[in-house]
């Protein structure tokens, strides 16, 4: 008697166990909070502030017909905005690194679930010298998001800080009114754009720079850069339907005095001069640019380390391309890499020190 008790104290303990474990799956799933399954419903508000757990599932699951891409720098872009002046219904996707391979990892994700229309994508120098192999799936994201199979999810359906933190934060940034819209992964909530915090990023005082720096010659890391071009290219090329807004976002000053110190200066105008090129080969390519707008490289209360800038130019840079305005055309790219030229000569030579004093 005393063994059957047991049993059946013991698979009263299992039903309760296998109970609450599908009551968990059963949340998980209905919330969803990494959308791995669905979009939200019944009134629920899409929030969008985990990039690396959201963004399999929002490239696999919501509806869209076009994505505005790029590394962190693009995080603060409306998209609301790009629906409204394209006519389209943009994706946000987000790769911290920006890497080449990697976002061009989920647009081919994106373009398997969805014919997309236009790829809006903010392009960055340091993604055309990076690794031009993807490292996703992997990386800071559970490799079950990148299947599309529930039978490894376990880890996601049944996950104390999925139910106790990530869905709790959902629902109270959905109430709240954040990362909601077009300002998904938006982060500039509570950051400081000004000189003082953007010098911080960049120990200026503690570099000695000779009158002159020998630069590296772009030839030395020209393979990478080529390889990169070409993964871009094409993309470009094997779909002539979509139509690329390609552009390049403005660094600070200090990005730009930091690689002529570090002798990369050449390289990276290398970088762009050529990607400007291939892009220009496309008629399915847009190319616009903002790396040469002195008023807003020069201007550090603008930023808040040496690349990351307020909400402000993300929108002024959307407003431009809406009007066509800062377009790159086979006329005037030189007249671009010569005023790149001209820029980076004053920052050097003189616009660094409007900030940091003479150096002894």
């Amino acid at each position: 008697m005393e063994e059957a008790r047991k049993k059946k104290s013991l698979k009263k303990l299992m039903l309760v166990i296998l109970a609450q474990l599908a009551l968990a799956a059963g949340t998980v799933w209905f919330f969803d909070p990494f959308y791995q399954y669905h979009e939200p419903f019944l009134g629920l508000e899409t929030v969008l502030n985990d990039r690396d757990n959201q963004m399999p599932g929002t490239v696999r699951n919501f509806e869209y017909d076009s994505v505005l891409m790029g590394s962190s720098v693009a995080e603060n872009f409306d998209s609301a905005y790009l629906d409204e002046a394209y006519g389209c219904s943009t994706l946000k996707i987000i790769r911290a690194s920006g890497s080449m391979a990697d976002l061009l990892y989920y647009l081919e994700m994106a373009q398997e679930e969805h014919d997309i229309g236009n790829v809006f994508w903010c392009l960055d120098l340091f993604a055309m010298n990076a690794p031009a192999e993807a490292t996703l799936p992997g990386g800071d994201a559970p490799g079950y998001l990148h299947t599309e199979s529930i039978l490894d999810d376990i880890p996601y359906l049944c996950n104390k800080e999925v139910l106790l933190e990530k869905i709790p934060f959902m629902l109270a940034y959905g109430h709240a009114g954040i990362n909601t819209g077009g300002n998904g992964y938006n982060w500039a909530r509570g950051k400081e754009f000004a000189a003082a915090r953007a010098m911080k990023a960049y120990d200026r005082w503690g570099i000695a720079v000779e009158a002159e720096v020998e630069q590296r010659a772009p030839e030395e890391n020209s393979g990478l850069v080529l390889e990169n071009i070409r993964l871009l290219e094409k993309q470009i090329a094997d779909h002539p339907e979509t139509s690329y807004h390609v552009f390049f976002p403005p660094y600070s000053m200090l990005w730009w005095d930091c690689a002529y110190v570090n002798g990369e200066l050449e390289e990276r105008l290398y970088i762009l001069e050529e990607t400007v090129s291939m892009l220009l080969g496309h008629e399915n390519a847009e190319v616009y640019c903002f790396q040469n707008q002195a008023s807003i490289v020069c201007d550090l209360d603008n930023y808040m380390d040496m690349v990351h800038y307020s909400p402000q130019i993300n929108q002024y840079m959307l407003e431009r391309m809406a009007a066509g305005e800062d377009r790159v055309t086979a006329e005037n790219r030189n007249q671009l890499m010569e005023e790149m030229r001209d820029m980076v000569e004053w920052i050097v030579q003189e616009g660094i020190y409007l900030y940091y004093g003479e150096m002894a």
